[in-house]
């Protein structure tokens, strides 16, 4: 499966990366992923961040189709 995975603010910066293509397993859920990508970049470990599976915030639960796109999001602030 492969997942467009889209970095912002200070996970874009950990990452280095603002996207990247991500290849998974099939029948991966969000919480499986967030696992993924925390032992991709153990930095990201003491961030919050919510993850977003084509363009709606999801439950770890949740299933991830292929070819979703995935969006990691810090908290926002606003002014």
């Amino acid at each position: 499966m492969s997942l467009h995975v889209m970095y912002y603010g200070m996970l874009a910066e950990i990452t280095g990366l603002a996207e990247e293509v991500w290849v998974a397993d099939a029948q991966l859920t969000v919480g499986g992923f967030r696992n993924q990508i925390l032992e991709k970049y153990p930095a990201m470990r003491e961030k919050k961040f919510k993850i977003a599976v084509n363009q709606k915030i999801s439950e770890d639960f949740a299933p991830i189709d292929t070819q979703s796109e995935i969006a990691l999001l810090p908290p926002f602030a606003g002014g």
